[in-house]
């Protein structure tokens, strides 16, 4: 029963461990240690009240075996505890687990050949240990004194009181568990009869080592939580942290920093080389941010930044430096950047082609519209605009009046001059009627050399003085031609629109006036040219 309660002992040091601290991956490690510890005692109390002599090998084959990896859980919990863990190479830590393993495939496999241990006449609970056995045990005893050994020498070198505190009382736990377990390979495997056992010895020195673990671990804060959390933290982050002294020696270093700069802990970090600093500038308790770019294998982009570290009264205690790899950001930057200029010429050269484009639509609309030799509007836009027009004073009641021009004798001209005078001689005329034009008049050539004008809001007086002004001023002024200057005549047919009471749809309507403007031009012609013929629309 001495086992068992050990074994409940453990338990509950388990649970108060496991409830008392915040679970990180150290107290993980811990827990299976202490775990591996309990497996002892509970295993050998139930090898004395099973009688079954198969069930009794099952518990002492688990409790030998966990006894086989404690060994190494301990060496591995006395290199976590020294500092040394992460120095340690993965092969070597592998290499170590080879006497662990080896032993435990001898115990398993003693059934097939008991040259680890053979049950008595009372069963499992009294045996005969053979040479497999005290290969076992010299496996267990190497690697606690190694762990102790390495224990030794972190005690000899360490500076902190509470850090000498914690290795002490390890080292005594570590101590009271090998007294006692060797007294209990002593005295159960070598002095007394085979029939005969001392219970709970190798027991009590596990509850004694797991005792002063946990008042370590309580009292002297054996895993220093925060600092390793924060070590664990600092050395995960992507961003390289450098902690230097007021004298640029360098305390601390993570890993992401030793990639970008080759320093270790105690060299000097020279600030200027990162920063181009005065003395003035040195001592000022300032932030400072730069980019640099390391030659490495190949150019990294680095953001710099060297923060100030000061007590109460401001005195500079040190720097801590912080190094941001920006090699894939710069290359996007100027990328984007590149993208960005491609983008603009891009836009550049779409705004010119729009540009061109809308001038291309402007004059695809004018040439639409007018006509190419005189620069006026042509018929089908006349026609289109005047059935809109019409309308429009038809609704409203509004006076209007439409001039049929043609110019006499304007085949003599062209058969005389040729063609290109008479060009010139269309031009000159259609300047001279534009200047007698309001903006709300719309003059266009009709055909050949004729031309109309449409004048709203004007009655048949003001249309006849209107008419007779443009056909005066085409009589007194000359026309310049390539061959010289000019001069000619109109006729114009006029017909005003006063009363819409027989006004037909405005289609047939317009027929019908341009039809009577035609005749008017037509008598103009008879009464012997540069002539006006007016009529009223009744």
């Amino acid at each position: 029963m001495v086992d068992f309660y050990l074994f409940i002992a453990l338990l509950v040091l388990f649970i108060y461990v496991l409830a008392a601290n915040e679970i990180t991956t150290i107290y993980k490690a811990y827990l299976a240690f202490h775990f591996l510890l309990m497996m002892w005692p509970v295993c050998n109390f139930f090898i004395n009240v099973i009688p079954d002599q198969r069930l009794q090998w099952l518990f002492l084959n688990a409790a030998f075996v966990s006894f086989c990896f404690l060994g190494f859980g301990w060496h591995v919990f006395s290199l976590v505890l020294t500092g040394k863990i992460n120095s340690v190479k993965k092969l070597v830590l592998y290499l170590w687990t080879a006497p662990a393993v080896l032993c435990s495939m001898l115990v398993t496999s003693n059934p097939w050949h008991f040259l680890f241990a053979q049950p008595s006449v009372n069963g499992w609970a009294t045996r005969v240990y053979g040479p497999f056995f005290w290969m076992f045990v010299f496996s267990i005893i190497t690697y606690f004194i190694v762990g102790a050994a390495l224990m030794v020498k972190e005690l000899v070198t360490v500076a902190k009181k509470n850090k000498k505190k914690q290795l002490l009382l390890c080292l005594w736990g570590v101590i009271f568990f090998l007294v006692l377990s060797l007294a209990d390979v002593l005295l159960n495997a070598v002095i007394l009869p085979k029939t005969v056992v001392v219970p709970g010895l190798t027991s009590s020195g596990i509850i004694i080592l797991v005792i002063c673990f946990v008042i370590a671990i309580q009292k002297y804060d054996l895993f220093r939580i925060v600092t390793i959390a924060q070590r664990e933290v600092i050395d995960s982050m992507a961003t390289g942290m450098v902690i230097i002294d007021k004298d640029e020696v360098v305390l601390d270093i993570n890993k992401s920093a030793t990639k970008l700069i080759n320093l270790q802990p105690g060299n000097i970090f020279d600030i200027k080389e990162f920063y181009p600093l005065s003395e003035t500038e040195f001592d000022k308790s300032k932030s400072l941010q730069t980019e640099i770019i390391l030659r490495q294998e190949k150019p990294h982009h680095v953001a710099v930044n060297i923060s100030p570290v000061v007590d109460r009264k401001k005195n500079l205690l040190g720097r801590v430096i912080t190094f941001n790899d920006v090699t894939e950001l710069r290359s996007l930057i100027e990328k984007i950047n590149e993208n960005n200029a491609t983008l603009k010429r891009q836009n550049e050269e779409l705004l010119r082609f729009q540009e061109e484009l809308y001038d291309a639509n402007k004059k695809l609309e004018k040439m639409a519209v007018t006509d190419a030799l005189t620069g006026c509007y042509n018929k089908l836009y006349l026609l289109r605009q005047l059935e809109n027009e019409i309308a429009a004073a038809r609704r409203h009641k509004i006076p209007f009046s439409l001039m049929l021009l043609d110019l006499d004798r304007f085949k003599h001209i062209n058969d005389t001059y040729g063609h290109l005078a008479g060009d010139d001689v269309l031009r000159g005329v259609v300047d001279i009627i534009n200047k007698n034009l309001r903006k709300s008049d719309i003059l266009a050539r009709f055909g050949g050399e004729e031309f109309i004008i449409y004048v709203p809001y004007v009655d048949n007086e003001g249309a006849v003085v209107l008419a007779d002004r443009i056909r005066s001023m085409i009589e007194e002024q000359t026309v310049n031609t390539l061959i010289g200057d000019l001069s000619v005549t109109v006729s114009i047919g006029l017909i005003s629109v006063i009363k819409f009471e027989s006004a037909g749809i405005p289609e047939d309507f317009l027929k019908e006036l341009l039809a009577r403007a035609d005749s008017a031009l037509y008598k103009a012609k008879l009464k012997g040219r540069n002539y006006i013929v007016a009529e009223i629309f009744n």
